[in-house]
């Protein structure tokens, strides 16, 4: 008869331990953070989905706050600045992520606010860059369906869609 040995929780299978096994909460998160930078709330989520204790996750926190690793503001204007650069979305879109990543309501309001008046305008305009060509043969009614939609699906707000729709090619520089 064989004996059975004690084994570590494996990947993907079976019982997980309620702590990874030569791993400290602290290193879990800056391997987390090597990617992109992240608001405090996704770092605890992240922590909490490798069961690790509430205690060892506040340590974890503290430390990348020490550090400097983690802040929220500094994480929201990234976030903003991000879309911005390579996904174009309005106000209310930019809002609605950063409140889904756990970042405080004041937070974003000062982030959102410290934004160029015409930013979200200049971003609407960006975002429908490429898209207006294949509505280039479509009639003028048509046309302005695609664009509100396609600007509110991605968080606009109605006065920014109505001034695209008015001069979707106007270069806001000049």
């Amino acid at each position: 008869m064989r004996k059975a040995r004690a084994t570590p929780a494996r990947r993907g299978g079976g019982s997980r331990p309620t702590e990874p096994l030569d791993q400290d909460a602290y290193d879990v998160a800056v391997r987390y953070l090597a990617n992109r930078p992240r608001s405090v709330d996704e770092i605890e989520r992240h922590l909490r989905g490798k069961r690790y204790e509430p205690a060892a996750i506040e340590r974890a926190i503290d430390q990348l706050r020490a550090q400097r690793y983690v802040d929220d503001l500094a994480f929201a204007r990234y976030w903003v600045e991000q879309r911005a650069r390579f996904r174009p979305k309005g106000d209310r879109a930019l809002v609605s992520e950063l409140l889904a990543k756990g970042v405080a309501r004041e937070t974003i309001g000062l982030v959102v606010g410290e934004r160029d008046p015409d930013a979200e305008l200049t971003q609407a305009r960006e975002a429908i860059r490429r898209p207006i060509t294949r509505w280039a043969a479509l009639d003028a009614r048509e046309r302005k369906r695609k664009i509100q939609q396609y600007l509110a699906a991605r968080g606009f707000s109605y006065d920014t869609i109505e001034a695209v729709i008015a001069r979707p090619h106007e270069d806001p520089t000049e």
